[in-house]
């Protein structure tokens, strides 16, 4: 097998909870040709933007950034969003489709946060209460902007796909986690609509207990958990291979 290029990919980092320092992200120059960051990076105050902003100041590769949902606590993305793309290597997806040449082939990603609502056959459904409706429309709404970026995926002309949520797209890779708590920890929905356009990857975060490794989700998409604590606060890499295949591995420690 031919080695075309290697993504780096983290999520759920909690810079004001697991003191990361910068060589954490420092690393991957060299080891990477691409970083994803699958959301909460933090909880969206201004000074914890900042530090993560530090963090990953030394970083030489391109950066895709999702938001989880500890990003959103302080309900304005567009502020966020204004930080962040301060530094001119991070392109952020919420519902869009972007797309990279590494070492001659074209990579598309398409990526938002997602949201919860469960797993086939249980899944919470929007009837009853107000609260209940307003749930189950804000996975509606999340899984509508995926599937517009999907499309574009789908329409656009590239040689590998990455599927990128915080919430999860698959129950192969929350398992682990109490079943209790499956309904808040993503959905069936979002593994629906990635499902259709066949990615090489499907990477995911948020559950902090849940798979660890690539699974085969549905028994053929190559799904990863890419939480910081799921994996030992080492940092994933994926090495993607001119027939296809993706492999996982860590970036070594020094």
């Amino acid at each position: 097998m031919k080695l075309v290029f290697t993504i780096a990919a983290i999520s759920d980092i909690h810079v004001e909870k697991y003191h990361i320092q910068k060589d954490f992200f420092d690393r991957v120059n060299g080891n990477a040709d691409l970083l994803i960051i699958g959301g909460d990076m933090n909880n969206g105050k201004d000074e914890e933007v900042k530090l993560f902003l530090r963090l990953v100041s030394g970083v030489q590769i391109p950066m895709v950034v999702i938001f989880g949902n500890h990003d959103c606590d302080a309900g304005d993305l567009g502020r966020l969003k204004e930080m962040l793309v301060v530094n001119p290597l991070i392109k952020i997806l919420d519902g869009e489709y972007v797309e990279y040449e590494l070492n001659g082939k074209v990579l598309g990603i398409a990526g938002t946060k997602g949201y919860g609502g469960g797993f086939t056959p249980y899944r919470i459904v929007g009837r009853g209460e107000s609260a209940t409706k307003a749930f189950v429309e804000e996975e509606e709404r999340e899984v509508e902007k995926l599937q517009i970026a999907l499309h574009q995926m789908k329409n656009s002309s590239q040689d590998f796909r990455i599927a990128l949520t915080h919430f999860a797209s698959f129950e192969e890779t929350v398992d682990g986690e109490p079943k209790e708590l499956y309904i808040i920890l993503g959905s069936s929905k979002l593994g629906d609509a990635i499902e259709e356009v066949a990615p090489h990857l499907a990477l995911s975060g948020h559950a902090h207990h849940g798979a660890r490794g690539i699974k085969k989700a549905r028994g053929k998409i190559s799904a990863c958990n890419i939480a910081y604590k799921v994996n030992d606060g080492k940092v994933p890499l994926f090495d993607f291979f001119l027939d296809g295949n993706v492999l996982g591995r860590y970036l070594e420690s020094h």
